[in-house]
């Protein structure tokens, strides 16, 4: 499995220059690079199952079926929690559902 299929899941033939903007545009904004660092070093912060018991309204969790850092189970553990109302499985989709399925919408014809 190459990176595109893995993590982006869009077809290296596809790759535009709308779509690289896409991708490159939010390490482009002010902080971002500390942002990246932070996340790659692991700065210690709290833990998603540290934060989740903290909030009070309720929760609804969509989770990528094809995260390759991150497995659904993982995710489905997360739907025990008080507040999480429901649990979404996001078909086709890897660790950045948010940014893969706007690619998604424009590599559509």
């Amino acid at each position: 499995m190459n990176f595109f299929d893995s993590v982006i899941m869009t077809p290296p033939t596809k790759v535009t220059d709308e779509l690289v903007q896409i991708i490159l545009g939010p390490g482009l904004e002010p902080g971002a690079a500390e942002v990246f660092l932070e996340f790659i070093c692991y700065s210690g912060g709290p833990l998603p199952e540290e934060l989740v018991p903290q909030v009070k309204c309720p929760i609804l969790i969509a989770w990528g079926d094809k995260d390759p850092w991150e497995p659904i189970d993982i995710g489905r553990n997360y739907g025990n929690f008080d507040f999480v109302e429901d649990f979404i499985v996001l078909p086709n989709v890897g660790h950045c559902p948010q940014y893969q399925l706007k690619i998604a919408n424009i590599l559509t014809p």
